[in-house]
This record gives C-alpha cells, sequence and structure tokens, in this order.
C-alpha cells in the first residue's frame, strides 16, 4: 500500500487539490468550490491507498495546476503517475494531451483516433484523474456545444461554466452555446 499527500490550496475561490505518491509522481488532481468536496473526491480516489497526510502546504504540482486554470504559462514539469490508468484510459488521455490550447475535439474524434466508440471516449474522459494537466475540458459534443464538465466528481451547471471560462481563457472562439468550426481539431489518424 502506497502512502499518499493529499495538498489542497484556495485561489479566487476555488479550492485546488493533488494527490502525490512515490518519488513525487501526480496521481490525481482536482478542483471544487467546496474544500470538503475535494477532499472527499481526491480520498475516493486514492484506491483503496491510504493518504498520509492531508495539507495545506503548496508543491509544484499544486502551483502549477493553479498556473493551468488562471491560463498562465507552466513549466509542465510535473510527473504524472500512469500505474493506476487503464489502457484504453491511457489512450485518451494521449490524445487529449495533443488537442492544442484554443482548439477543441470531440468524442467521436478521439473514438475513430483510437478505434473506439464515442461513448467509451466519454466515460475515458470523465475518468481522466488530472484535469487540466490532461485537458480534457477542451473536449466537445459533435455537436459543437460545449457540453459538460465536473467538477470535484460530479457534473453540475457550475462545471458548465468552468468549461466554458477555461475554453475562453485559451482563445477558443464560442458563439451562444457553441463552439465555432474553426476552433475544431482533428487528430492525426482520425
Amino acid at each position: 500500500m502506497k502512502t499518499l499527500t493529499l495538498a489542497t490550496k484556495e485561489n479566487g475561490g476555488t479550492w485546488f487539490g493533488v494527490v502525490i505518491g512515490n518519488q513525487d509522481k501526480l496521481l490525481a488532481s482536482s478542483f471544487s468550490k467546496s474544500r470538503q468536496n475535494l477532499v472527499r473526491h481526491l480520498r475516493a480516489g486514492a484506491l483503496g491507498n491510504s493518504v498520509h497526510e492531508v495539507t495545506g502546504e503548496s508543491n509544484d504540482a499544486l502551483n502549477e495546476m493553479i498556473d493551468l486554470y488562471e491560463g498562465r504559462r507552466t513549466t509542465n514539469k510535473v510527473r504524472l503517475g500512469w500505474e493506476g490508468v487503464s489502457e484504453f484510459e491511457k489512450s485518451v488521455c494521449q490524445v487529449m494531451k495533443e488537442i492544442p490550447k484554443g482548439r477543441v475535439t470531440s468524442y467521436r474524434l478521439i473514438a475513430k483516433r483510437i478505434s473506439s466508440g464515442p461513448r467509451a471516449v466519454g466515460t475515458g474522459v470523465a475518468r481522466n484523474p488530472w484535469p487540466l494537466f490532461i485537458p480534457c475540458h477542451r473536449v466537445v459534443p459533435a455537436s459543437m456545444e460545449i457540453g459538460n464538465y465536473s467538477i470535484g466528481g460530479a457534473p453540475s451547471d457550475y462545471g458548465c461554466e468552468v468549461k466554458r471560462d477555461l475554453l475562453e481563457r485559451e482563445g477558443v472562439s464560442i458563439e451562444g452555446d457553441k463552439i465555432t468550426s474553426k476552433a475544431l481539431w482533428v487528430p492525426t489518424g482520425a
């Protein structure tokens, strides 16, 4: 059983949290309006490993997550701990990592790229253990609507607002509740 550290930090009314494992690898990250919900969600995702310490002390992953949320440049030095991620989820995450800032892609296009179905890809996107580090907010329905977004483990209206804000901060053009077609990125091989 691994010993994990869960660190949280508040920034601008939003709580950010990371779970750090052995060799300082990031095992999970999330954010929420509620610290209590955030900690509960991250503890549940610890997969039977005991969280040794809950701290408010900043670390590189936590600071980089806040920078990503705010749209600032990052060092991109955070190492992800892929051990608890299935091969399918890993393939979905690898495609999401390729989505350029300021662009979006669809569940259908990711599915075509990895030879899967859009619903399965939707599940893989929802299970992304590293929101912001792996930009799942850049995946939208084929209709180009903004779509849903989970915050602290649960979809909500607030999540949709956050997704819209993240996309707009990155320069994605949105008209009404739809993303313009010029923002669509098609993965190679899709």
